[in-house]
């Protein structure tokens, strides 16, 4: 194989990124995106667009487009009945690589003035043809046999990330409608669930930026805050509806509910601090708490925000055992506990909020 130019090794630096980027989350619009442009700016194409094909519409619609001119316009659609001069149509039909040296001889359409080349590469998952990428030149000579296969590679890697996003959205739309399904049976039973999560939530997600985590921590700390009860879905209903106080049995009943949300929410591919949030929200930082009795930083950050933001918000509630607290008694309490039932620096976030607003 030839030595391969600086362009093609970049080219090649893409390819490998999106291939390891399979192995953690990321935003598949953003990283195709940054594709796209690649692609165009390492081979000084004009433009550069990644065509979706949609079948029921018979139409290529344009998902990304890079152009080197700020002021061209971008096309949104291309109807495919009335596009049998375009190479991108010409490449979806055929499924294989279109390229075209000198458009003036071709008889095929450019997408911008002044192009001399086009290359359409058609981008397929196994069998299913996703879309096709388009790139024009304005150097007749622009796409060279190594250029062209490293291309081809990208589209292979493009073709995966379109149907790891399709397929992501699916399963998360099946997920959504499972885990809608366990809390609205939980709600069924007990008509504060939904907006104790979604107090627990917003108030885990207040301290978690008073803290300044990341991103990522903050939205998996909402995640788990409106999810942490959801393993009371696998406990006796009478158990969780019943007045007064509870036996030494069923309070241990109670007390598997942060190892069966771990159980539900595991198969359904939620990150890894979600699922420590639910399962460890009622650990205490002096070890005493539940399941598993770990002690200060062995409890996961997203468990000891989620203490502490459930316990501020069943105090300040209605309970059927108790009147509910003022927001000033439930602080104080809190405040009490820091170092032995809370984490002292998420008790200190808490406290530096403005909780009347909340």
């Amino acid at each position: 194989m030839p030595e391969l130019s600086m362009e093609v090794k970049e080219v090649k630096d893409i390819v490998c990124y999106a291939l390891g980027s399979f192995a953690r989350p990321f935003d598949s619009t953003e990283l195709i995106r940054k594709i796209i442009d690649s692609l165009r700016t390492t081979t000084g194409s004009m433009r550069g667009d990644l065509l979706i094909y949609q079948s029921d519409m018979d139409i290529l619609f344009f998902s990304e487009t890079s152009s080197s001119d700020s002021g061209s316009k971008k096309q949104a659609k291309i109807n495919i009945a009335d596009s049998q001069r375009s190479a991108a149509v010409k490449a979806l039909k055929s499924g294989y690589t279109v390229l075209v040296d000198d458009v003036t001889e071709s008889g095929l359409q450019s997408l911008s003035p002044g192009s001399k080349t086009l290359l359409a590469v058609p981008v397929i998952y196994s069998d299913c043809i996703h879309g096709v990428l388009n790139l024009e030149h304005n150097d007749v000579s622009a796409y060279d046999t190594g250029t062209v296969t490293w291309i081809e590679v990208t589209c292979s890697i493009l073709a995966s990330l379109l149907e790891h996003s399709y397929q992501s959205e699916r399963i998360f739309r099946l997920n959504q409608r499972l885990i809608d399904s366990m809390t609205g049976n939980l709600a069924d039973n007990d008509p504060q669930y939904r907006a104790h999560a979604e107090r627990v939530s917003s108030m885990a997600v207040a301290i978690a930026q008073k803290l300044g985590l990341s991103r990522k921590l903050v939205e998996a700390v909402q995640e788990s805050g409106y999810l942490h009860d959801i393993g009371k879905a696998g406990v006796s209903q009478n158990i969780l509806v019943k007045p007064g106080n509870l036996t030494a049995d069923e309070f241990q009943e109670i007390k598997k509910h942060p190892i069966l949300g771990r159980f539900m929410l595991k198969p359904l591919g939620f990150q890894t601090e979600v699922i420590e949030g639910v399962v460890s929200h009622h650990e205490r930082w002096d070890g005493k708490g539940y399941p598993r009795g770990l002690r200060g930083d062995q409890i996961p950050i997203t468990g000891r925000i989620l203490a502490v933001a459930e316990a501020f918000d069943v105090m300040t509630s209605e309970q059927p055992y108790r009147e509910k607290m003022t927001r000033e008694e439930a602080l104080k309490d809190i405040q009490n506990q820091a170092g032995m039932q809370f984490d002292p620096s998420v008790v200190e976030a808490l406290v530096k909020l403005d909780l009347k607003n909340m």
